[in-house]
């Protein structure tokens, strides 16, 4: 529970306050078995699309007919008349390109933490800092073998809870060190110079992001090696 109300209805408080405006609309009929998913699936047309971009449709068309709750959502029945999007003001929260580029940066290491058979923990020295850096191999030179890339660093705290995250930007802006330094409460500092303003991250690409990392630390608890 977040301020007596659910997980699950605080992630979609938070969605819906950062969606855009919808600039005008058009009636819709629903049929027997339609529901906001397939709807929002069928409006944004055949193309792959992720879970994400489903949901922040739905939820823009739960908004604009003020089904704020999980309950009113899942209380439609056929021939129920609700409103669809027809004009979105600014960009459409499915475009990737909506995303900014600290989220972009937080899906491709998400995207690399779980499909990169290569990434492996090193606990940095010393001990009492209880950090560690994530490295996986990538070919750089076709036909030489792959070397070492630097993907990330995190720290525990004593409870080991992450207490910051360490990731490069996708357009690596600082040559020197790791792009965006992010706390246990999702807020991200950029490390180029002049110093922009911290950036929040959402609650739930922060909790994917970690639960990742947290993922690769238990595998490196089963064979912990050292980083030098």
């Amino acid at each position: 529970m977040v301020d007596g109300i659910s997980a699950e209805q605080a992630v979609i408080n938070q969605v819906m306050a950062s969606l855009p405006e919808v600039k005008s609309k058009k009636e819709y009929t629903l049929k027997s078995g339609d529901s906001l998913w397939n709807i929002a699936k069928k409006e944004l047309g055949g193309k792959k699309l992720s879970n994400r971009e489903i949901r922040d449709y739905m939820l823009l068309i739960a908004k604009l007919n003020n089904l704020t709750t999980v309950e009113k959502m899942n209380g439609l029945y056929a021939n129920q008349k609700i409103y669809l999007p027809q004009d979105i003001a600014g960009k459409n929260p499915t475009d990737p390109q909506a995303r900014t580029e600290l989220e972009k940066s937080v899906d491709s290491v998400i995207d690399i933490l779980r499909n990169d058979k290569t990434i492996y923990v090193r606990k940095a020295t010393p001990d009492f800092i209880n950090s560690y850096h994530v490295f996986r191999k990538r070919s750089f030179v076709q036909g030489m073998p792959p070397l070492e890339s630097h993907l990330l660093y995190f720290t525990l705290d004593k409870n080991n809870k992450i207490r910051s995250v360490s990731i490069d930007d996708v357009k690596n802006l600082n040559r020197i060190s790791l792009d965006y330094d992010i706390d246990a409460n999702g807020q991200a500092k950029t490390n180029v110079y002049p110093k922009p303003p911290v950036q929040q991250l959402k609650q739930e690409d922060k909790e994917a992001l970690f639960k990742e990392i947290y993922n690769q630390y238990e595998n490196y608890k089963k064979n912990p090696k050292r980083f030098y």
